[in-house]
């Protein structure tokens, strides 16, 4: 099956951040350079450098991108970090919640069929996280998706575009 869905982590996934998890951030947030974030007390939030490429690539092969993080919700700091990156408008129905992540990419599923009319199966979707717990997770409570540990069945995020 094709892929079609492709749900990304973002701590430690997308960016580094020093202080654990975006949501420990003290804003005010403010972008010092293309690929970092610093908050009011100097935390740093970095891009990894092969980001932009690779959703521009899984953009121009009509690839969906969501997100699926465990944030706080409100205020939603992963979002603004999306935006201060300027890669926010690739993510569809992005989850950052503490709910869990396959119930968030049962979410994202229902919200695709629900209001774009395009159903997803659990085979046409890779998830990707640098976490064993979430991987094992997503894989018990999905059954079928293709879910990536980043750092152990990929060196870099870049390395996504291998397996589509």
């Amino acid at each position: 099956m094709p892929i079609k869905l492709i749900v990304f982590d973002v701590d430690e996934t997308l960016w580094s951040v020093n202080v654990t998890f975006t949501s420990f951030l003290k804003p005010p947030l403010r972008l010092v350079e293309t690929n970092e974030i610093r908050d009011s007390q100097d935390a740093k939030v970095k891009l990894f450098p092969e980001v932009r490429e690779l959703l521009k690539t899984l953009k121009e092969k009509g690839i969906l991108m969501s997100i699926a993080s465990l944030n706080d919700p409100e205020p939603n700091l992963v979002l603004e970090c999306l935006r201060l990156f300027k890669i926010a408008d690739y993510f569809i129905y992005p989850q950052i919640n503490h709910k869990g992540k396959n119930r968030n990419i049962k979410t994202i599923v229902k919200l695709l069929e629900e209001k774009e009319g395009i159903p997803i199966n659990y085979p046409e979707i890779i998830f990707v996280d640098d976490q064993e717990l979430n991987i094992r997770s997503v894989m018990k409570g999905c059954p079928g998706i293709k879910a990536v540990h980043l750092g152990k069945d990929i060196k870099n995020i870049g390395q996504i575009l291998n397996l589509i």
